[in-house]
């Protein structure tokens, strides 16, 4: 974990606007890049416009809070995208890596899925945490998105000596860098990734939504619902009675008994599919 990232806490600038309840946290873009190894491959990545301009907001307690996140990241990303490969292009659209960079092996584009955070009131105590939830979109080089990743950071902060709004900013800080340090260690070890990076085909995976539709399964309201089975017919005479209670599992055991070995190798076996991990 310590050779995946080393690098310093994110610095914040905190600006609160007086007289208007309002608190805006503007994560700075300058950060030190991590020291990790290095692959010498050639990566794309794509920026869309609502991760470049996400902003968190959300009104609380009588204040607005209004979390400044996209700069900094784009900023972040493509730093730690630098220390992790030989060279980091960005591209305006995945479809069209190869006609900015031949040597383009695959293309990420990064997706804020979730920002949260708890103040000490909300949670009866002494800490503000903060979790950040990315999507990292696979695509391979001809634009086809082929697989994608989900990474999650993790903050906490003491209020302890410090302002109502620094330990918001400091969680925040640290929730971006443990995602990060997750993205720098996992993201290679990915299957269809090493693929790409080496140059071989990738059969496209479910996209987000059969993703979804796969996770729900029998739990999905989409599907039909079973006719109840029909009463029996009442005319139809009734099943046949053991006179002694052991008399049918004993006639069953019986005939199992009676069986070849043939005829029970060719019994089929039902596979059940492990689920998906997370």
């Amino acid at each position: 974990m310590s050779r995946g990232i080393r690098a310093a806490g994110v610095l914040a600038a905190l600006l609160v606007l007086a007289g208007c309840g309002a608190i805006m946290v503007q994560p700075k873009a300058e950060l030190p890049p991590p020291l990790i190894d290095r692959l010498p491959e050639t990566v794309g990545i794509y920026f869309p416009a609502e991760f470049r301009d996400f902003n968190h907001k959300e009104r609380r307690s009588q204040v607005d809070y209004e979390i400044q996140l996209g700069p900094a990241h784009v900023a972040r990303l493509t730093r730690l995208l630098q220390a992790m490969f030989a060279r980091v292009v960005e591209v305006s659209d995945p479809a069209a890596a190869l006609s900015v960079d031949p040597d383009i092996r695959l293309v990420l584009e990064p997706r804020f899925e979730d920002y949260a955070f708890l103040t000490p009131q909300d949670m009866a105590g002494d800490y503000y945490t903060v979790t950040i939830r990315y999507r990292f979109d696979l695509y391979d080089p001809q634009g086809q998105r082929v697989d994608g990743y989900v990474f999650t950071g993790y903050g906490r902060q003491k209020s302890a000596a410090m302002s109502n709004t620094e330990p918001l900013v400091r969680a925040t800080e640290r929730a971006m860098r443990d995602a990060g340090a997750k993205l720098a260690i996992e993201l290679t070890e990915q299957e269809t990734v090493r693929r790409l990076l080496a140059g071989e085909k990738v059969v496209p995976r479910e996209n987000q939504e059969q993703e979804v539709q796969q996770a729900l399964g029998s739990f999905d309201v989409g599907q039909p619902v079973t006719a109840p089975a029909a009463a029996p017919d009442a005319a139809a005479p009734p099943p046949e009675v053991s006179p002694e209670p052991g008399a049918a599992a004993q006639a069953q055991g019986e005939d199992e008994a009676a069986a070849s070995p043939d005829e029970a190798a060719t019994q089929s076996v039902p596979l059940v599919k492990p689920e998906a991990a997370p």
